[in-house]
């Protein structure tokens, strides 16, 4: 990796392009020492087989196999949260004062390969997919059989899957499963191949996200900054194989078709996306919210129009192959509450007088209103930074929802990161600077996040289990909080400021 410093200075466009062969500021190396330093020690607790943050995989057949050593229980712990820690301060750093990051193609080649010669880590969620998979191939529904009872629990692919999740089925979209099932095909009867051609599915959706930002405008080192190098993108999505890193892909690929006025293709890849992961249909809300509020009448409705006709042509089609129970089982996902958000404590209160499915849906209702409340001051906040309603959209509306939603993990954040290099692309040296302090706050949220899942498995050693519940239970809800505090500030700034410039207006008249 290189970089080099921006010529033109602070005043310049963020990721604005440098002078290729200006010399290396010594403030450019130390970010990318940061950064090399803090995915360098990711990568190593991924390649260094089973721990507490790595589940089993069996044998790894013609998979890549992991290092000879095994890691301790906190020196996994060391390694991830280091690896968080710096990989964050180099994207605050670049926050505080930007730097242009140059990559060439052999830098991001390179990361590649050493992502494909890892297993995933994180969560055991990679087994589920395998799992899911194979019962889809092996003809079974894994939307109605849970994987203890696939074949006895004795399928060399299914009986890696980790508690809880032996016993739930699957509450993905048909789409994503129906990747699983290709992942399933090709790597047979090893549960490590199945997951490492899965995994090759998720760092061609990754670099594929990365050419789509590309041709939607952004120039390559604020791409690389905030997507391909983001270690909040890179640890959390790509190192852990999730299904989010494809249903972002198709993402960005409906927004750019969107955006270059192909509605009925947007449609398309947007009902992909939301076949993949529901809520990645968000990027066509945010679709329609530009056309609505900029596009001439004729012109918008028949904008509109495509765009449901072509999401409808995936959605439907496919949603009834897989049938009824798939889609109770979606709905159902959409219940949780996660402990690392604030409203884990308002679930708890009312769970001690109402009855617990009561409870869980008043508290997913009031989260549902704090997403909105939480929208509108970022809507205000972000009055001006750009003309592209579209974009400005999907990044409030998924930066609401990583902030606000009952159930987020730090996986659930790569559409906030994906709307946010957009964002970043469009607006100048005035908008960096109003853009700063939300940038900021998110970098230093999505970090606490992302430690609140060190190491990340369900079943850890005591010692471990307190350290990390605690981060979990009380740091990852008072961060969130604060953030949300900081947020009603800076809405409440972004009004003042435009009640001066009226008043200011009307003096000069």
């Amino acid at each position: 990796m290189t970089s080099a410093a921006d010529p033109a200075g602070p005043s310049a466009r963020p990721g604005s392009h440098a002078d290729p062969h200006a010399d290396p500021h010594p403030r450019a190396r130390l970010d990318v020492g940061l950064l090399v330093a803090g995915l360098g020690l990711l990568l190593l607790v991924g390649a260094s087989g089973t721990s507490v943050a790595l589940p089993p995989l069996g044998p790894h057949g013609w998979a890549p196999p992991s290092l000879p050593w095994q890691l301790t229980p906190w020196t996994v712990v060391a390694l991830q949260t280091l690896g968080y820690l710096l990989g964050a301060a180099s994207l605050w750093r670049h926050v505080r004062r930007p730097v242009p990051l140059r990559l060439r193609w052999w830098h991001v080649a390179g990361l590649a390969v050493l992502v494909l010669l890892t297993a995933p880590f994180g969560t055991a969620d990679h087994t589920n997919y395998a799992a899911y998979g194979r019962i889809l191939v092996e003809g079974g529904d894994p939307w109605t059989v849970v994987p203890s009872q696939w074949r006895g629990d004795a399928d060399p692919v299914v009986r890696w899957v980790q508690d809880p999740w032996r016993e739930a089925t699957s509450v993905y979209g048909p789409v994503g499963t129906w990747l699983m099932g290709l992942s399933a095909q090709v790597g047979g009867e090893l549960a490590r191949q199945v997951v490492w051609v899965w995994q090759a599915l998720v760092v061609g959706a990754w670099l594929g996200v990365r050419e789509l930002l590309v041709r939607l405008g952004t120039d390559r080192p604020t791409v690389d900054r905030w997507w391909t190098t983001n270690v909040l993108v890179v640890g959390a999505g790509v190192l852990g194989a999730h299904v989010d890193t494809l249903a972002v892909c198709a993402m960005a690929a409906a927004l750019g078709l969107g955006l270059a006025g192909r509605p009925l293709l947007a449609g398309l890849a947007t009902g992909l996306a939301a076949s993949t992961k529901l809520t990645a249909g968000v990027v066509g809300v945010a679709l329609l919210w530009g056309w609505l509020g900029t596009s001439p009448r004729p012109r918008r409705w028949a904008e509109v129009a495509r765009l449901v006709v072509g999401t409808l042509i995936v959605l439907v089609p496919a949603h009834a192959f897989v049938g009824r129970a798939a889609l109770t089982r979606i709905g159902e996902a959409g219940s949780g509450i996660s402990y690392a958000m604030p409203w884990r404590s308002v679930y708890t209160l009312l769970d001690l007088g109402l009855d617990e499915g009561v409870a869980r849906s008043v508290t997913t209702w009031v989260a549902a209103i704090g997403c909105v409340l939480l929208a509108v001051a970022l809507w205000r906040i972000t009055d001006g930074l750009t003309e592209v309603v579209a974009v400005r959209a999907l990044f409030v509306l998924t930066t609401a929802y990583s902030l606000g939603a009952g159930y987020v993990l730090p996986w659930y954040e790569l559409p906030q990161w994906l709307a946010t290099a957009v964002l970043v692309g469009l607006v100048g040296h005035e908008g960096w600077r109003r853009l700063r302090p939300l940038l900021l706050l998110l970098v230093a949220r999505s970090l606490v996040l992302a430690l609140a899942y060190v190491p990340g498995r369900v079943h850890l050693p005591e010692d471990v289990e307190t350290v990390t519940l605690a981060v979990r239970f009380v740091a990852s809800p008072l961060a969130t909080l604060t953030v949300w505090v900081a947020i009603w500030v800076l809405c409440r700034q972004a009004r003042q400021s435009r009640v001066r410039g009226w008043s200011g207006r009307g003096q000069r008249i």
